[in-house]
Parts: C-alpha cells; sequence; structure tokens
C-alpha cells in the first residue's frame, strides 16, 4: 500500500489531540470522455483527481477536510482542519461503528484497462457507433465513449485498512428520426466493470447504435397511450429505475433514522407482494458495476432489502450502523476524496420469479408493456412520477400498437403490492454517464430486475 506510512503518522496525529476515530481515504481517479454529435468531435477530455479525505471524530462530533496536497505537511494540515471542525461544533452523540476492513482486494479479468488503450481506439468506438446509426437512417446522431476508474486506500483508527480499485466503461448513442413532421427519440447506453474488451457482442459499438435506432423508429410509429388505471408490465430497465429511485432511496439509513423515510421501524414488516424480493448489492454476476469496497473501506456484501414481500434491512455506512445499532452493510460511499461519505446504493434489483416475460403478457387482459425510462421525480414518501419513451398497448394477451411517452403516477408501497408477476429475465445496467445524486454528490451505481407486472397503476395519456 503506497500510503501506509504516511496514514499511520496522522492517525496517531489524531489520536494525539484526542480523537477516538479518525480515517484516511486516498484517491487517485481518472475521468474519461468523448463525445460525437453528427460526426464532429464535440468532445475529448480527460479528467484526473488526487488527494485525501480526512475524518476525525471527536467529543461525538464529526470533522471533515480534504487536500491535494499529499506532501506529510499539506496531509497534516488538513487533519488539523478535521479536528478543529470537528471540536468547534461541540460536543455530539456521534459514533461509528466497528467493522472488518474489506483488505486489498484487486478487480480480476480485466485484459485492457482504459488506462492502456490509446484515444485513436476510443474515438474510433465513439466513431463507430456513429457510422452505423447514420448507416442505418439516423438524422441527428451523437455517441459517447466514458470510462471511470480509480484506486482508493482507507485507513482508520484501530489498524483499519483497504485498498481497492473501482472501474466503469461504456458506450451510448442518441438517434433523432424526422418523419412527416413528427420526432422519434431512440437512446441506448450501455456499461460495465471491465476492460476495453467489454465493447463487444451487445456492448459493441455497432450493436448500441442498431438498438438506438431501432427505438428511435418504434418511437416514430408510436402513439399517446391511454390514460386512466391499468395494469403495468415494466421491461428490466424501467423496473430498475422503480427498484432506485422509488425504493432504494427510501431505505438508505439516514433517511430511516431522521423520520424522513415512510420505512422507519418497519423491519419485519410486511410491505409488498409475496412476489417482491429486492436486492442491493457491490456487485452481480448478472450485470451493473463492480463495487468491491464501499468508500469507507468496508467489503461490500449483498444486501437483501426485501425478500418475499417482507422488510428485511436498510443501506448503512458506519456512522448510521452506529446510530441505528446495527451492522455496516457497505454503502458508505463518497463522489471522491474531497467529500466526506454518505449512505449510498450500489446495484439495486428486482430478484427474479418464475414467470417468462411472454407468459405475463399473454395473462394481462387490458394494460401496458413499458421500456425506456426517460426520467421523472420522486419524494422521499415514496410518491413517484416517471416518464417512458417507449411500450406497447397490450389486449388479451397480445402486443396491439406500440406507445410513446407514457406517464405513470402513484407511490412505491402501494405499487409494490400490487406486482402480481415477476420473469426470470433480470438484467442489470451500469454507466459511465451520469449516475445517481444525493447531498451535491454524484454516484456511479448499477440498476435494473426483471421484466414485472403491477396489476394496477395509474398511467397519464388520452382519454
Amino acid at each position: 500500500m503506497m500510503y501506509e506510512d504516511l496514514a499511520a503518522r496522522l492517525l496517531e496525529r489524531a489520536a494525539a489531540l484526542g480523537a477516538s476515530f479518525a480515517e484516511v481515504r486516498f484517491e487517485d481517479a481518472t475521468s474519461e470522455n468523448i463525445a460525437v454529435t453528427n460526426g464532429r468531435v464535440s468532445s475529448l477530455a480527460t479528467t484526473r483527481r488526487r488527494g485525501a479525505g480526512i475524518r476525525v471524530l471527536y467529543n461525538g462530533s464529526i470533522g471533515f477536510s480534504a487536500t491535494s496536497d499529499l506532501s506529510p505537511r499539506g496531509l497534516e494540515a488538513a487533519l488539523e482542519e478535521a479536528y478543529h471542525a470537528a471540536r468547534a461544533l461541540g460536543g455530539g452523540d456521534k459514533r461509528i461503528a466497528e467493522t472488518s476492513p474489506a483488505g486489498r482486494l484487486r478487480l480480476e479479468g480485466v485484459k485492457r484497462h482504459p488506462s492502456t488503450v490509446g484515444w485513436e481506439e476510443k474515438l474510433g468506438a465513439a466513431m463507430a457507433a456513429y457510422r452505423r446509426a447514420v448507416e442505418l437512417g439516423g438524422q441527428v446522431v451523437t455517441t459517447r465513449y466514458g470510462a471511470y476508474y480509480a484506486v482508493e486506500e482507507v485507513y482508520a483508527t484501530g489498524g483499519f485498512s483497504s485498498a481497492f480499485e473501482k472501474l466503469v466503461i461504456g458506450l451510448s448513442a442518441s438517434v433523432v428520426l424526422r418523419e412527416n413532421g413528427k420526432t422519434g427519440n431512440g437512446y441506448e447506453s450501455v456499461g460495465a466493470t471491465g476492460g476495453f474488451e467489454a465493447l463487444r457482442g451487445d456492448f459493441s459499438p455497432e450493436a448500441v447504435a442498431e438498438k438506438a435506432y431501432e427505438r428511435a423508429k418504434l418511437h416514430l410509429e408510436a402513439s399517446p397511450p391511454p390514460a386512466g388505471e391499468m395494469a403495468v408490465i415494466t421491461r428490466p430497465d424501467l423496473t430498475g429505475v422503480f427498484a432506485h429511485e422509488s425504493f432504494g432511496h427510501l431505505t438508505e439509513a439516514d433517511h430511516v433514522y431522521t423520520g424522513a423515510s415512510p420505512l422507519q421501524g418497519r423491519l419485519g414488516e410486511e410491505i409488498a407482494s409475496e412476489h417482491v424480493t429486492i436486492v442491493d448489492a457491490g456487485w452481480d454476476e448478472r450485470g451493473g458495476i463492480r463495487l468491491l469496497a464501499d468508500d469507507e473501506g468496508v467489503a461490500t456484501r449483498r444486501t437483501v432489502l426485501v425478500e418475499r414481500g417482507v422488510l428485511k434491512s436498510y443501506l448503512h455506512s458506519r456512522e448510521t450502523a452506529a446510530e441505528m445499532g446495527m451492522e455496516p452493510t457497505g454503502n458508505g460511499r463518497a463522489q471522491d476524496y474531497s467529500h466526506d461519505p454518505i449512505v449510498r446504493m450500489r446495484n439495486t434489483f428486482f430478484e427474479a420469479g418464475d414467470w417468462s416475460e411472454e407468459e405475463i403478457v399473454e395473462e394481462t387482459r387490458r394494460g401496458l408493456i413499458l421500456d425506456m425510462p426517460a426520467g421523472g421525480q420522486v419524494q422521499l414518501d415514496g410518491t413517484f412520477t416517471f416518464n417512458a419513451m417507449l411500450g406497447y398497448l397490450v389486449e388479451n394477451g397480445e402486443r396491439v400498437k406500440p406507445v410513446r411517452d407514457v406517464v405513470l403516477a402513484g407511490n412505491i408501497l402501494e405499487m409494490l403490492r400490487y406486482v402480481d408477476a415477476v420473469a426470470g429475465n433480470v438484467e442489470i445496467r451500469t454507466s459511465p454517464f451520469g449516475g445517481c445524486g444525493k447531498g451535491g454528490q454524484h454516484a456511479y451505481v448499477g440498476l435494473g430486475g426483471p421484466t414485472l407486472r403491477a396489476s394496477k397503476l395509474l398511467v397519464g395519456g388520452r382519454q
């Protein structure tokens, strides 16, 4: 570990100042981005961030400071700032839960790390996606390549030390079609924790472009949906939005502890139908981002949030675990070294059921099957308004016509009780573009699940 000796001196200094706990987190992170718009390179950039974040617990209060100066003098100055911040807060009741460090972890199986691949090849991937989209008939096309990779070391009081890597790489394509006064929009984004070799097969530039074009073409042909309450079938991408945006945030223990979440005090309670199992995990073999440890150096174990309808767990950092008398779950995450860790999701998804997607459609008398999420709004009481760009009207077990720009509204805790069919086709997605925002911090996440049906959900459309 590169910073072990420096960290040891800082932790000794923190103890001498009277801190009951101290943590030093070193990070060296790089972000890469290429955008091609209508055949021209509109962005080509790389950003490197290197520094350390320091937390100090003194007299029940926590102070945080960060620095890009990794000299002994710069680090000690940051430690002093964190100490004085904690001291200025006066006495408090903050604690940090005891836990085991993740240790030294490496991402296995990465053959061509983005740091070893030239810009010509990266640009070539974005251009290949652009060329394929135009070849198919795309009229306005934007394609992107992106990557994020980092190495991190975390040291804390009590001999705690962890070192680990982070990595996500991906491509996206956006295609616009215009015909007879109508506009069709299609988008596809793929990502994985892996080397440049991950961008092949379904994740190849050509496949990404083809998927975006197919969606744009269908969007062009589609009509607004009928309005009212009806059965709604969500495909994996949209299912993931419900898992993360509507439900996952309610299980973050900082919201639970303060009473902002309606799930406070409901562990062991049945909150959903027996068909619902929801998981948050550091990684899953079916896809998503691979996070070996959180930004507190805690291993990212699989956490079952809901099991067959019963609320089983919340998501915890070391701080919230201590506040609630529970175990850390590896969900203490920070945007980068300059931010302190807060409770964040990792890969959040509905687990598989025993139906197939076609069986669900065949057993639906009237409703919608929807895909391609396009934003929305969520409140901490579980109330949501989501948009789905594409789907089909289902009548008597058959897809009868495409629909577009569908608005879904409801409350996730009500919706979960109406889930009556879950397929086995779990897909978990991630991306180096965008991510999840909370508390002014950005984090790369994964989300997904299988196709599932809610027997009743409010749909906005034409009467």
